[in-house]
């Protein structure tokens, strides 16, 4: 009998609604959870029997649709380790466990949201708000990304190792009329021993005698080195190892653009009297004009220093060109102190690099990110993350921006995708078509009393 499907179609409806309302309801107290995802609603229609004569009601099911592939709105946050997708993609996570040791150790199924809150814990984990711990590629000394597996990112590099002064990057203009013997202002630069102390480097240039055309000489001097090796130091005094290494000099020689040589260039370089120094022989246009020698500094042991001045032939680095005075543009070194780990920040793809007060930086780690064929397949857990299912397909992990995978955003967080105004409009019609399935069942329950009251 019609009256009863009707009864029984309305109590559907009024089901499918209320699921509807929970749905709205769920998105709307999420709707400032970050990454959350909103769970919009299928209605399906149930057929029991229809064709051309009859149709007996069969109702309507409600089902989740889940919104898992939708972006976000992206939003900027000061916190160098808030994380953000631009796109196709999600966060492999892993669950911390403590054990009763008080060691860490992790789920061994992975996870994956878009919740991207991550800050530093006590033990260097990158952890998001719900306690999930970001996992990574490693990234060894030589720069090369480990592909083949992820592990849990945990910072625990906090300090950096110092680098000895290995090479001195000079650029420099000297005064083509100077007269002779002038002697230019002294130059001093910082340079740094095994052990990341600072030491002071002198170099000063010389004119070289009236007889001596386009000729200067550099004296190199280390405040408080010593020798590595005997050797005849500038003036014919004999040093011997361990004894202070007094000023060591070059001479060049430049070019005065005849017999194929480049005016105002590099020519020639040579040690004069001392040997210390190593000096490169080839002197062929366009190779570079360097020179190298042996210093200890106290306790620290050996390190070679070799001088880059540019190159052989080329108006660039250490040149000899019309001035009133020495110009220097540039004394470099790449040495530096030990550093202690400042803060770290991360690129568009996704490389984690690690700053450190000394001005170095160190990247460890690069963040993959993890597609899914159906995204919308995953399995919602609490946290704002999700597991992997039949219907999701197989976890595809690869570095941003590749293979459809989106960017990584740094300093930035994913807003949820819940839209307030859609979800008002989504409650109201469910709020209506559900009274409208309360009036069916009343009008349903009028319409059987009518019918008891025949036969009354």
């Amino acid at each position: 009998m019609s009256l009863f499907a009707a009864l029984t179609v309305a109590v559907g409806g009024l089901n499918a609604q209320s699921n509807a309302i929970g749905n709205v309801s769920d998105n709307i107290s999420n709707a400032q959870t970050v990454g959350f995802k909103r769970i919009d609603t299928n209605f399906q229609s149930l057929v029991t029997q229809s064709n051309l004569q009859l149709n007996d009601p069969g109702g309507v099911r409600a089902t989740p649709l889940y919104e898992n592939g939708l972006q976000g709105n992206l939003v900027q946050s000061q916190v160098s380790t808030s994380l953000a997708i631009s796109g196709a993609g999600f966060f492999d996570v892993r669950q911390p466990i403590v054990n009763a040791d008080s060691t860490t150790t992790f789920s061994s199924e992975d996870f994956y949201t878009r919740q991207g809150d991550f800050a530093l814990d006590k033990n260097g984990l990158l952890v998001n708000s719900s306690g999930y711990a970001l996992t990574g590629y490693s990234i060894s000394n030589a720069g090369v990304v480990d592909t083949s597996q992820v592990a849990p990112i945990q910072i625990s590099a906090l300090l950096d190792n110092p680098v000895a002064t290995s090479k001195l990057t000079y650029a420099a203009n000297l005064p083509a009329g100077a007269a002779a013997s002038t002697v230019e202002p002294e130059s001093t630069v910082q340079v740094f021993d095994a052990l990341g102390t600072k030491h002071t480097m002198h170099l000063q240039w010389t004119k070289g005698t009236a007889l001596e055309t386009n000729t200067w000489y550099l004296d190199v001097t280390p405040d408080d080195g010593t020798a590595t090796a005997d050797f005849d130091d500038y003036g014919g005094t004999t040093v011997n190892a361990g004894d202070p290494v007094s000023t060591q000099r070059l001479k060049f020689v430049f070019g005065d653009g005849t017999g194929g040589t480049v005016a105002g260039t590099i020519a020639t370089i040579t040690d004069g009297v001392g040997t210390l120094y190593t000096i490169p022989a080839d002197a062929a246009p366009n190779h570079f004009a360097t020179a190298s020698f042996p210093v200890t500094f106290a306790g620290a042991g050996s390190q070679t220093i070799t001088l880059d001045f540019g190159k052989y032939g080329v108006a660039q680095g250490v040149t000899q060109f019309d001035a009133t005075s020495l110009s220097v543009t540039s004394l470099e070194q790449n040495g530096i102190p030990r550093g202690s780990f400042q803060d770290l920040s991360i690129d568009n793809n996704g490389f984690i690099h690690l700053n450190y007060d000394n001005g170095s930086s160190r990247t460890l780690y690069q963040i993959p990110l993890v597609q899914f064929n159906s995204p919308n397949s995953l399995q919602r857990i609490s946290g704002g993350a999700f597991q992997r299912t039949e219907q999701s397909g197989t976890p595809r992990l690869g570095a941003p921006g590749t293979v459809g995978a989106g960017k990584i955003a740094g300093n930035t967080l994913e807003g949820s995708n819940v839209d307030i105004a859609d979800e008002f409009t989504k409650m109201i019609q469910a709020q209506r078509i559900y009274s409208a399935n309360a009036r069916t069942i009343t009008t349903a329950d009028q319409m059987l009393q009518d019918v008891i009251n025949i036969i009354r």
